[in-house]
């Protein structure tokens, strides 16, 4: 069966460039020699206004709707300059160079990432498994669902007024260091640490590989006196009375172990009392 080539470009939702924080959100796709370009788009905003706690609903839903018409004409302009009706032999060069410049990065809340290519025997299938793939998953996995706690302590923090008393930071050594999204600075030393750790995933080896590698880093840090006196690692964890929350509990008391105060995500009393010692 024939392959034919299929240009690509995922959509970024990006709405704050200070944080850098992005959400795919899209995927457009052309395959000239099959004469096919199109796109979806998440519908689904709920996923998006969770993400981004601060933003008004109404700000992706109006992007999203403008850049709707901006692909309808430029769909329609590829079509007519470059893709024929059927009875002309489409441009190839002309389709790559508009649609390069259709997706070329722009400086807006929704921006296309760097063109990607592959073959592919249906581009309409593709289209579908790429959307499945980059944005439907995109959206459970657990360095989202680990955003998605960070900022949910991030709101914690700032309505307490103790935003600014945390940043994210590097702690340890010359030879050894962990990155942290909040960390509280005293004389010149990291104080206080919180880690949201995400720990329900369905699969217990995902679970026991993501939890024990926060454990190794804990301990490499004890192991270099370079771990904060007081660490707290608000976890999700999976429901009780499975086998998924056997091997969270394996991880919980290694934490413990290593020194580390572990709490359930929701616990917001707990979390603002730590972070206010």
């Amino acid at each position: 069966m024939k392959k034919f080539v299929c240009h690509y470009a995922l959509l970024r939702f990006r709405p704050f460039v200070e944080t850098g924080e992005f959400a795919n959100v899209g995927v457009v796709l052309m395959a000239p020699a099959a004469r096919f370009f199109g796109y979806r788009l998440l519908t689904r905003y709920g996923r998006i206004t969770q993400f981004f706690h601060q933003l008004d609903r109404k700000v992706y839903l109006q992007g999203r709707a403008l850049l709707k018409q901006e692909i309808g004409r430029f769909a329609g302009d590829l079509r007519r300059l470059a893709l024929g009706d059927g009875h002309t032999t489409p441009d190839l060069p002309l389709a790559d160079h508009l649609f390069a410049e259709f997706v070329r990065p722009r400086e807006a809340m929704l921006q296309f990432d760097e063109q990607r290519i592959v073959l592919a025997d249906d581009p309409r299938v593709k289209l579908d498994v790429l959307f499945d793939h980059y944005i439907e998953r995109n959206f459970v996995t657990k360095e989202y669902q680990e955003r998605l706690l960070e900022n949910m302590v991030r709101k914690l923090l700032v309505g307490q007024r103790l935003g600014a008393a945390y940043r994210a930071e590097k702690v340890g050594n010359a030879d050894f260091t962990v990155n942290f999204p909040f960390v509280r600075m005293q004389d010149g030393r990291p104080a206080r640490v919180i880690k949201p750790l995400y720990l329900a995933q369905d699969d217990t080896t995902k679970l026991l590989t993501h939890g024990g590698q926060w454990v190794d880093k804990v301990r490499r840090l004890a192991k270099r006196n370079a771990l904060p006196g007081a660490v707290m690692f608000p976890v999700k964890a999976p429901p009780r009375d499975t086998k998924q929350y056997q091997a969270y509990d394996e991880i919980r008391e290694d934490l413990q172990d290593a020194g580390v105060t572990v709490v359930a995500a929701n616990d917001e009393s707990s979390i603002l009392r730590f972070a206010a010692d």
